[in-house]
């Protein structure tokens, strides 16, 4: 009897951890999925002759629901059910999502079809990286009680499953950016109808995440009565949001660390949504005019394999080094990314060799910063009893900057041209670095005050 029990009461666990290997990477392949739609639906814009201000303005509002992140993690934390429940409903939203998208396009009412239908999917984006974040994390509550500190540890230094596995996600971006992006030019050539390509690369977009939505319901683990129910609620519900917020506000390293996550990659908030308009605006507008399969080879593939690698130098320099080493050098490294659109747009007829080149060097460097960016954020969520709730303001406060300046955008780009957004994006480099010192300075202090 007593040898039978822990079978019964842990088979859950046991089935997902065995099984993990085919849930985890598709979990994180369904997160990079978002981005890439995100990509898509920015050139397939342009490509279907929305104006570059208008554009940059439908992108940035559409980015506005990762700014309620705390909210949203507050609503599925009172959702009674499980984690497992979210991950499905919101993935077949997005697949549903994208479907009417892709009918639209070829109506008259394409722009009215996507502004209707693409907020759905990108709430049901937030709410899905919400749901993998916490479902990774509620594994352990199956786990058998001698698993438990180990593994509590474990998820307190690494509070995100992207720290364990970056290369399905990296995968997604290249399916979407660079393969899906490359056929879109290619059938734009053969067929001569943007209309039928773009609507052809939604469907598939839509065909995957239905595809994931399926292969997740036969293996994600959990249920009605599974272990992926509890949740930790810390901060998240009534008056504790109030409460682990005014905490936060009277610790001089959380606020130091909250001023990091605004302002350390304030060069990058002009680049996000500038540097893909430049490189597919038309050479009489100051672009490079590039074809959407020549985007998908330098924005879609080389530059994500650039970013990747500069994440993984970054991470194995700060587990030899250290954090402090390396922090100061990640800040100086801001300034490539800016500096080599500047240059670029100086060179509006350079071979698309020097524009690979180019964009890879500064893609590297941001990968590089963002390794620091995320390590800092595993120390602001470390050992406290309100993780969650820091992740997700820490996760928001990194996102705000880009949201703001990418709405701002269409202005900017009205009243100046995208060399003078390039050198200011290249001068803004040194506020990352004031805020790197001023970090370095309190977090030292610190330790020595306690």
């Amino acid at each position: 009897m007593l040898d039978k029990q822990p079978k019964t009461t842990y088979r859950p666990h046991r089935r997902g951890t065995k099984t993990r290997w085919l849930w985890l990477p598709s979990l994180m392949f369904g997160d990079g999925v978002a981005v890439s739609v995100l990509v898509l639906t920015m050139v397939m814009l342009r490509r279907m002759g929305l104006d570059t201000a208008d554009t940059a303005l439908a992108i940035a509002l559409l980015s506005l629901p990762v700014l309620l992140r705390p909210l949203f993690e507050m609503v599925v934390t009172h959702f009674w059910g499980t984690t497992k429940v979210w991950i499905l409903s919101t993935q077949f939203i997005s697949a549903l999502s994208l479907a009417a998208v892709a009918f639209t396009l070829h109506t008259s009412s394409w722009l009215l079809g996507t502004v209707c239908f693409m907020p759905f999917f990108v709430c049901s984006s937030v709410f899905y990286n919400i749901a993998l974040h916490r479902f990774y994390i509620d594994t352990s509550q199956g786990a058998h009680l001698s698993q438990r500190v180990h593994l509590s540890q474990v998820h307190q230094q690494n509070p995100t499953p992207q720290h364990h596995n970056t290369t399905t996600s990296i995968m997604a971006l290249l399916f979407g950016c660079g393969v899906m992006m490359m056929i879109a030019g290619n059938m734009e050539v053969v067929t001569r109808n943007i209309r039928y390509s773009w609507s052809l690369v939604f469907y598939v977009m839509a065909g995957v995440e239905l595809f994931l939505w399926l292969w997740h319901t036969i293996f994600l683990p959990g249920g009605t009565h599974g272990y992926a129910k509890p949740k930790p609620t810390m901060g998240l519900h009534r008056g504790e949001f109030r409460i682990s917020l005014r905490r936060m506000l009277k610790r001089k390293d959380d606020i130091t660390a909250l001023t990091f996550f605004v302002l350390f990659l304030l060069p990058e908030t002009l680049l996000a949504l500038t540097a893909p308009l430049f490189l597919i605006a038309k050479p009489h507008n100051g672009g490079l005019g590039l074809s959407p399969q020549e985007f998908a080879f330098t924005q879609g593939t080389i530059a994500v394999i650039a970013i990747a690698l500069g994440y993984t130098l970054g991470s194995k320099a700060i587990k030899k080094h250290g954090l402090c080493r390396w922090l100061l050098p990640s800040a100086l490294l801001l300034a490539v990314p800016g500096a080599a659109l500047l240059f670029l747009s100086y060179n509006t007829a350079a071979p698309l060799s020097i524009v690979a080149a180019s964009l890879a060097a500064g893609h590297a460097a941001l990968g590089f910063a963002l390794s620091m960016v995320k390590q800092v954020v595993v120390r602001f969520t470390r050992n406290m009893p309100d993780n969650t709730l820091r992740h997700a303001i820490a996760r928001t406060l990194i996102a705000t900057p880009f949201v703001i300046v990418s709405a701002l955008a269409s202005l900017m780009l009205t009243i100046a041209d995208y060399q003078r957004i390039f050198q200011l994006a290249t001068e803004l480099a040194v506020v990352p670095l004031i805020v790197s010192v001023f970090y370095l300075y309190l977090t030292h202090r610190q330790p020595q005050a306690e």
